[in-house]
């Protein structure tokens, strides 16, 4: 069993710049989760763990959010792709049903190759193989609904499971793994904190707690690691941050705001954090 987990969440690029801005707080107040030695991620999650497993200093990924003028990606989701979107995740009050409707959503895509995904995800990736530390990214099969995990033990290169995890309908494409068509893990949560079962101290950073309709709340998943065993907390943006992320999270304007509200909330907490932490 592991001893350390950091467990980032999706949510668009309000959400990167928040959880980037979190962990250069959290390390000005002296608790650098960078070193964790799980590192976890769900769609943009999975980006900054990469970067994180490669070296890249809290400070410094902050230091380029606060400045930052334009989109890390450019990223046109349209009102009639939300309109989908949210028609299958709210179409149920059960959460493997919803799903299983945004995994049709998915496979009802036509037209968008899947080398479209992969040359979005290769021009964001700090590398072109798995880091040497412990990274998973984790998707959900559009076929069966299942959930996975996939890191440098599971046979699948670094740029197709980033895609896998990044892959949300009905922006992109399900992406082929082995038997599977895959699709960004925040289908199903948008930590998937509870798949990480197997470190003794987890914290989660989840800009976004839930995802629409009946995916579970990122509490469940603490409460879940904490019957298991685990010392586990979660952190998520307050009012001022909420504010500060504005309606849309691709709005490349409102990424310096997400990191300082983030920052300043780290300081907030990080006394609670340190205590799970260090245990």
């Amino acid at each position: 069993m592991a001893d350390t987990a950091l467990v980032l969440g999706g949510g668009g690029l309000t959400a990167y710049a928040w959880q980037v801005g979190v962990l250069a707080g959290l390390a000005e107040a002296g608790v650098d989760l960078s070193g964790a030695d799980v590192l976890a991620g769900t769609s943009a999650g999975s980006l900054l763990a990469v970067e994180l497993a490669d070296g890249a200093a809290p400070a410094d990924l902050y230091g380029v959010q606060v400045s930052r003028k334009r989109a890390m990606l450019e990223v046109d989701f349209t009102l009639a792709m939300t309109v989908k979107y949210l028609w299958a995740a709210l179409g149920s009050r059960d959460p493997e049903t919803v799903v299983k409707r945004l995994g049709r959503l998915a496979l009802s895509m036509r037209g968008v190759p899947e080398t479209v995904v992969f040359d979005a995800m290769r021009s964001q990736l700090p590398v072109p193989e798995w880091p040497e530390r412990t990274v998973r990214m984790f998707s959900v099969d559009a076929l069966t609904g299942k959930a996975a995990g996939f890191d440098a033990g599971s046979g699948v290169d670094l740029v197709r499971a980033m895609a896998a995890s990044c892959a949300l309908p009905p922006l992109y494409p399900p992406i082929t793994i082995g038997a599977g068509r895959w699709i960004d893990g925040g289908a199903r949560s948008t930590t998937n904190a509870d798949l990480v079962t197997d470190c003794r101290r987890v914290v989660v950073l989840a800009p976004i707690p839930k995802s629409p309709g009946a995916s579970p709340d990122v509490c469940d998943h603490v409460a879940s690691l904490t019957a298991g065993g685990a010392l586990a907390t979660a952190l998520t943006p307050d009012r001022e941050a909420r504010r500060a992320f504005g309606r849309d999270p691709l709005d490349a304007s409102r990424i310096p705001g997400a990191a300082r509200a983030g920052l300043r909330q780290a300081a907030e907490h990080a006394d609670r954090i340190r205590t799970v932490w260090h245990g």
